[in-house]
Order: C-alpha cells, then sequence, then structure tokens
C-alpha cells in the first residue's frame, strides 16, 4: 500500500511538473496568426445575426472556415464570457494542449511494461514528458488561435477510447462515435477518422459473433452528424466540401515533390532516424517470430481484437498524414498537420523498447539519445529567431542552421552536410510558402494590429452601399472591419477565385488569384492608409443587383 502510495506521488508530481512546464512553453511560443481571424469573422457575422458567412447577403454564402467546431466553440465562450475570438482562443488552445498531454501520459504510465521496464516507469513518463515538451512543433501549437490544438486532442481521445473502454459495450461504442463526429466537425479531414470509426465497429460486431442490440445502433448514432452536416452545408453553401478545399487544391507534381521535402524536413529536424530506426528493429523481429505472434493472438480472441483495433488506427492516422504529403503539399504552417504526430511518436517508441524487452538503463540511453538530438536544429533555429520582430527580418524568414552550428561548435564536414541538406530543404519550401515559422506569423500579426485600425473604431464604419475591399491577406482586417465586405483575393473565402484554376502560381495556399476583371466589378471603395479606414463615394452606388450580377458572370 504504502509502495502504490509512493507511485502515486511520483506521477502526481510528474504531471504537475508537465502541467507547468506546457504553460511556461505556451508563454514562450505564444502567437497569433492572421488565417485565426478567418474563423473570428465567420463568429462575428454569426452573432451580428448574418450566420456563418464570410460577407453578409446579397453576397453568395461561402464556407472558408476549416473547423465548424471551433466557430461554435468560440461562439459560446463569446457569448457565455464576453470574452471575443481574439482574448480566448489562446486559453482554450492552451487547455486543449493540456489535456493532449494528460492523456499521454496516462498512457504511458499505465502501460503493460515488461518485468524489466515496469520498476522504471516514473523515468519513462518523464522522458515522455520532456520529449513532447522541448519539442518545438507541439509548443508551437499550443497557440495561434487555430484549431490545432482541439484537433489533437479530440483524435488522441478518440484512439483511446476504442483502446481503454471494455470491448463490446455500448458505452465504448457510443464514446468513440462521438469523438469521431466531434474529430470530423473539428476538421474536414476527420472524416477519414469517422470512416475508421466504421471499421472498428464492424470489428466489434465480426468478434462479438452475434447481432447488434438496439442499445448498440443506438450508442453509434452520433456518426448520424456528418450525413446531417453535409447535407446542411450542400443546402446552404451550394457544395458538398469546404471552398478552402478548391481554394488549397492543386493536383501538380510540384506539391508531391513539397510534400516529400516537408516530411523529410520533419524527420530530420526531430532526428525521426532513432524512431524509424526502433521501428525496423520490432519489424524485423516480428518478421522473425511472426509465427508465435500469430499464435499468440489467435489463443485469446480479446488479443487479436485489440490487435485489428490498433492496425486500423494506424492506417487512418497514416492515410491523413499521406493525404497531407503527397496531395496537398505539406501545410503553409510549421508542421501544422504533423503536429498530432507528437504524442504518438514518443508513446510508440516507449511501447516499442518494451517490446523488444529492453532493459531499463539501454531503453532509457536510448530516450535520451533520440530527444538530445531532436533538440538541435529547432532550438538552434528559435535562438536564431526569437527576437526577430520587424516584418522586414521575418517575411520568408531562411536561416541557415548550419552556418550557426559551424560558428558555435567544432563539427565535422559529414555533420556540416547533414545539417545544409537539412537548410536546403527548407529554404526551397520556404520560397515556396510551405513551412512558414510561427515567429513569421507572430510577427506578421502584430503589424497588421499596427497598420489596421482597431476592432472599437473599424466597428463604426458602416455604409448602406455595401463598402467593399479586396486584400491579400484577410483574415484580421476581416475582423477589424466587420461592416465591411472583404474580397479574399487568394480565394480561402470567395467562390469565383478559389475556383479560377487558370490561375495558379508557385505558393502554397496562395496560388489562386481573381480572374480579370472580377475585383474591379464590386468597385471596392475602402481606403487604408495609417491605421485609418474611409468609405470613399461610388457614382453610381453599389446595388445588391450589382453584387449578384458580378459573381454570377464571373462564375465558373
Amino acid at each position: 500500500m504504502a509502495e502504490q502510495k509512493q507511485r502515486g506521488l511520483v506521477a502526481g508530481f510528474l504531471f504537475l511538473a508537465g502541467l507547468v512546464t506546457l504553460v511556461v512553453g505556451w508563454r514562450a511560443f505564444w502567437f497569433l496568426t492572421d488565417d485565426a481571424y478567418i474563423a473570428f469573422r465567420y463568429v462575428s457575422n454569426w452573432r451580428l445575426g448574418h450566420g456563418l458567412v464570410w460577407n453578409p447577403a446579397p453576397f453568395r454564402p461561402v464556407e472558408g472556415y476549416t473547423s465548424l467546431l471551433w466557430v461554435v466553440v468560440l461562439t459560446a465562450v463569446w457569448k457565455v464570457t464576453g470574452y471575443d475570438p481574439p482574448a480566448a482562443a489562446n486559453y482554450l488552445t492552451l487547455g486543449f494542449a493540456a489535456l493532449t498531454l494528460v492523456l499521454t501520459g496516462l498512457v504511458v504510465w499505465h502501460m503493460p511494461f515488461s518485468a524489466r521496464l515496469a520498476p522504471g516507469r516514473w523515468v519513462l513518463l518523464a522522458a515522455v514528458f520532456i520529449g513532447m515538451l522541448s519539442n518545438r512543433t507541439f509548443l508551437a501549437w499550443t497557440s495561434s488561435g487555430l484549431e490545432t490544438a482541439m484537433f489533437n486532442a479530440l483524435l488522441l481521445a478518440w484512439m483511446l477510447a476504442w483502446v481503454w473502454l471494455p470491448r463490446h459495450t455500448a458505452a465504448r461504442l457510443a464514446v468513440t462515435a462521438t469523438l469521431a463526429a466531434l474529430v470530423y466537425l473539428t476538421r474536414p479531414d476527420g472524416l477519414l477518422f469517422a470512416m475508421a470509426s466504421g471499421a472498428l465497429f464492424a470489428a466489434d460486431a465480426w468478434f462479438r459473433k452475434r447481432t447488434w442490440r438496439v442499445v448498440d445502433w443506438l450508442a453509434v448514432a452520433p456518426l448520424l452528424v456528418i450525413p446531417a452536416h453535409l447535407l446542411w452545408r450542400k443546402s446552404f453553401y451550394g457544395e458538398w466540401l469546404p471552398n478552402t478545399h478548391y481554394a488549397k487544391s492543386d493536383p501538380r507534381w510540384l506539391w508531391v515533390t513539397s510534400g516529400a521535402r516537408y516530411a523529410l524536413s520533419f524527420v530530420i529536424e526531430y532526428a525521426l532516424w532513432f524512431w524509424l530506426a526502433l521501428a525496423l528493429a520490432v519489424l524485423w523481429v516480428g518478421v522473425r517470430r511472426w509465427r508465435q505472434t500469430w499464435a499468440w493472438l489467435r489463443q485469446d480472441a480479446a488479443r487479436l481484437e485489440a490487435a485489428v483495433g490498433l492496425l486500423v488506427i494506424g492506417v487512418s492516422v497514416g492515410a491523413q498524414v499521406a493525404y497531407y504529403t503527397f496531395v496537398i503539399g505539406g501545410d503553409h504552417f510549421e508542421y501544422r498537420v504533423y503536429s498530432q504526430l507528437i504524442p504518438l511518436i514518443f508513446i510508440t517508441a516507449v511501447w516499442m523498447l518494451n517490446a523488444l524487452e529492453a532493459r531499463l538503463i539501454p531503453a532509457a540511453a536510448f530516450l535520451t539519445l533520440f530527444i538530445g538530438a531532436s533538440l538541435v536544429i529547432p532550438w538552434t533555429h528559435w535562438a536564431t529567431t526569437k527576437d526577430r520582430m520587424s516584418r522586414e527580418e521575418t517575411s520568408y524568414m531562411k536561416v541557415a542552421v548550419a552556418d550557426v552550428l559551424a560558428r558555435r561548435l567544432p563539427l565535422p564536414d559529414v555533420a556540416l552536410a547533414y545539417f545544409r541538406w537539412y537548410d536546403r530543404l527548407q529554404f526551397w519550401l520556404i520560397d515556396h510558402a510551405v513551412c512558414m515559422r510561427h515567429q513569421e506569423h507572430k510577427v506578421f500579426h502584430l503589424f497588421l494590429l499596427q497598420v489596421l485600425p482597431a476592432r472599437d473604431v473599424g466597428e463604426k464604419l458602416k455604409d448602406d452601399h455595401y463598402p467593399v475591399v479586396t486584400q491579400t491577406s484577410v483574415g484580421v482586417m476581416a475582423w477589424v472591419l466587420p461592416h465591411v465586405n472583404v474580397i479574399d483575393e487568394h480565394g480561402l473565402n470567395d467562390y469565383v477565385v478559389a475556383r479560377n484554376t487558370r490561375a495558379t502560381g508557385d505558393l502554397m495556399a496562395h496560388f489562386r488569384s481573381p480572374p480579370p476583371g472580377y475585383l474591379e466589378c464590386f468597385r471596392p471603395n475602402v481606403a487604408i492608409r495609417d491605421g485609418r479606414a474611409t468609405i470613399l463615394p461610388r457614382d453610381p452606388p453599389l446595388t445588391a443587383a450589382d453584387i449578384r450580377h458580378c459573381e454570377e458572370a464571373f462564375r465558373p
């Protein structure tokens, strides 16, 4: 009993220390991105009674946000607490990041370790917390104002619900289905995990060897949210897919090569060669012992069912990563679409060490080397850029990590060649607006706040004749000018521009442009200068019929 109490105290200390460190990291990496304000604009229009639209009627409704659930949560928080989205968003993301950290810690703490590793459970938990809380990608996405942290927490909770909850119970089905629906509502690619849930439920029915009861079918009813949302999207926005899909999709070989560079940069930056080597070792042992492993699984239906569940979950995660890597080409933001992998990387590393029957000291040494190697590039980059606070210093910001390290350490040529390889990958990505670092987005956001009027000033700018402004970076502008119609020149929030496939550039998420004459058709009349916005008179005034004509005339 005393030993169990002592273990509980150690675990409690580690979790508390982890949460405190998380807050410190959140403060160090705190930033808001211009794109976050796109969701804020939808929240604002919803509160103003216009509905979930970018520009109010007579403009066509467009689904330019990427997370319906995030918009709903921000709206509810604003209504209940009085804190608007820019004030509340990063506190919410911190909460979701804390949930991810706690769930990860619980997985490690309750993992069924071998007799060799069990005595050092607290060492492994500490290593996982250190690995996550020193990971720049994890820390960067504890803020931003985007839904990333919420997606990561819900996705991990979905996985653990299926793994942890008692098999063949309605509770397991209900919690898994509910979380799958929430993951889907958080990001469009959440549909992959809803489909995976269907496969998990089919496996559950197979292993039961009997027909589902009515209560089981009722338990999975939350998945009906998905077709209901799709039908609502089609009826309200006129499309089955969000507008961002058309604005960002560009099936060219350029983005396949971009995704390959993005993934390889991620592997190099975080020394994932260690993880890959561990995975190959487990695979090698598994192939050599596949007969014994298969016989061991077949001896117990629960083991086999658990293995099938983990396989389905693993395939769904791999499919999502492959989609963003080879179809989308990575992401405009710093490893955002890989951030959900950070806890999984450390959980699976510990699991694989246990599967290889490693002793505690070699296992701890391996994790120490892995984590130590993963710190070199990201923290060198951070130390070099953290004090750059001007737009000139951070626009398409490139850092030659190899040169910085060469000045500080007596590195051999082979090491410098390795780091220069990484630099070349990064420079190509940045030239194409891929993997842009959080410091750049942080400074750009602050720059926009300086050159645009404050929202309490912009709220007073009203006109009955549909004032219009056009811009390429529309988030903050659309928030501070809530009564001005904003035409998004890159199409994330514009139906016509998003579908203008004749205009394709080589900058990720910024390669669409308006067809000739489209912007001029709305006769933009809002001038912004020195932090002040002014509505210029039109002659004749713009009418609702004019707006509908412009959208219809240029519709592909």
